[in-house]
């Protein structure tokens, strides 16, 4: 691919589009955009769209024989029409990340999982750069992979979700990392085995990959799937593993760590530093330093004595489970819900029986949860999360933990995770100011 010398067309004009454009535009390179819904018909490898003008609807043709290149918002399924018959037409599909590496030469390692993508990606650009290895983190965090080509940097680190995953056609690395696999994204993916193959495109053309667990890809197949141990190239490290949800042992020493979700992330990034070798000694002291990302298990405030935490991140049944296992309480108000989706909850009970004293239902899914949490407990359920923290407000005693970790996205009423928890935090600052 000559990047300068093609032309691209990009559909969809959120996230990816504004730092396609913006690149484009700065480098003069030539391009087209659209959204899905000003697409009136495909037809002979042109797309006729559709724009309301003042006085009224205009027409344009975009001619796909004189596009080199065809960019699809990771936003966008496979399964709208549109995409449907641009895949057809045998068009080539290129993304952002693949743009960016026909330029970059920067070393790439990719990170993917259900869970801990940007946490993970975030420690170890931070680790690498206090190592005098000068490294970005970017990618599926809100930083544009764009950004990685600003400066020389020696290693992209790189957070990939599923969605990207799936239109990525020939992604290169130094090291892939697939950290974690759970049900999740169903409602795009359709089955687990299809989200597991999608995830699994990370390993194909790396150096070099880490997984904590054993792929076998036989078939097509995925099988064997564990989280005990961590395999560098298909080989276990025998002298890293879990124990537990709190402690990682590592060459005869053992570490307690908040949370299994961060025991996790840890031992991948000794994984990586391994294979780099980079002196690993000091990494728990890079760990015990740093704070937590926002909106991952996040303390808002204490008051009374009853602690409020913030996971709104949290879009899976693993995330609620790893955020009541990061809390030592057991006397949690737990907040979940949020917009159906093509998962069960049954596997939290065992959980939520143990932890949980009143559960707190919100959004389109609350009763479908409401069904599937079978725990003799306090339920309430709720349209609103305000009428949700205000009945919590009236049913919360000293040494309670509330935790709002929805376990679902909730694009019905917030464009992202970041806004959600932004209007969780100020509802309870809100309430907690108004008692000084």
């Amino acid at each position: 691919m000559n990047v300068y010398k093609s032309s691209f067309l990009i559909i969809g004009k959120g996230v990816t589009y504004k730092h396609c454009k913006k690149f484009f535009n700065e480098n003069s390179i030539t391009y087209v955009s659209i959204d899905t819904h000003e697409v009136a018909e495909i037809k002979d490898m042109k797309i006729i769209t559709t724009h309301e003008g003042q006085d009224s609807i205009k027409k344009k043709k975009i001619d796909l024989k004189n596009i080199d290149y065809i960019v699809v918002s990771p936003g966008i399924s496979k399964e709208q029409d549109l995409i449907k018959k641009i895949l057809k037409s045998n068009c080539r599909i290129t993304t952002d990340i693949e743009i960016m590496q026909h330029i970059s030469k920067s070393k790439f390692i990719c990170i993917t999982g259900t869970n801990g993508k940007t946490s993970t990606v975030s420690l170890l650009a931070e680790i690498l750069n206090k190592n005098n290895k000068k490294a970005i983190a970017c990618g599926n965090n809100g930083i544009s992979v764009f950004d990685a080509l600003n400066d020389s940097y020696e290693y992209v680190v790189l957070e990939v979700s599923s969605y990207q995953l799936e239109y990525i056609q020939n992604l290169k690395s130094e090291i892939s990392v697939i950290l974690n696999i759970s049900d999740d994204h169903l409602d795009r993916h359709k089955t687990f085995e299809t989200y597991l193959k999608i995830k699994s495109k990370i390993l194909t053309n790396a150096c070099h990959t880490i997984t904590n667990s054993y792929f076998s890809i036989k078939n097509n197949n995925i099988f064997d799937i564990k989280d005990k141990y961590f395999y560098i190239n298909n080989s276990k490290i025998d002298n890293l593993r879990l124990h537990g949800f709190n402690h990682i042992s590592y060459k005869e020493k053992k570490y307690f760590i908040t949370g299994r979700h961060e025991a996790l992330n840890l031992c991948a990034c000794i994984c990586i530093l391994k294979l780099l070798s980079i002196n690993i000694d000091n990494i728990f002291n890079v760990y015990e330093k740093r704070e937590n990302l926002p909106h991952r298990v996040e303390l808002v405030n204490k008051y009374n004595d009853i602690t409020f935490i913030n996971d709104s991140k949290s879009t899976n049944v693993s995330s609620i489970e790893n955020a009541l296992l990061s809390n030592h309480d057991n006397n949690i108000i737990l907040i979940m819900g949020g917009d159906k989706k093509k998962t069960s909850y049954q596997s939290l009970n065992h959980i939520i029986r143990v932890k949980v004293k009143l559960l707190v239902l919100i959004g389109e899914n609350c009763d479908q949860i409401d069904s599937e949490i079978s725990v003799n407990i306090k339920k309430k359920l709720f349209k609103k999360l305000e009428d949700a923290v205000e009945y919590i407000f009236n049913e919360m005693q000293s040494g309670d933990t509330v935790l709002f970790s929805p376990g679902s996205s909730s694009f019905y009423k917030y464009n992202n995770y970041k806004v959600r928890g932004n209007h969780f935090k100020k509802i309870i600052n809100d309430y907690v100011y108004s008692q000084d």
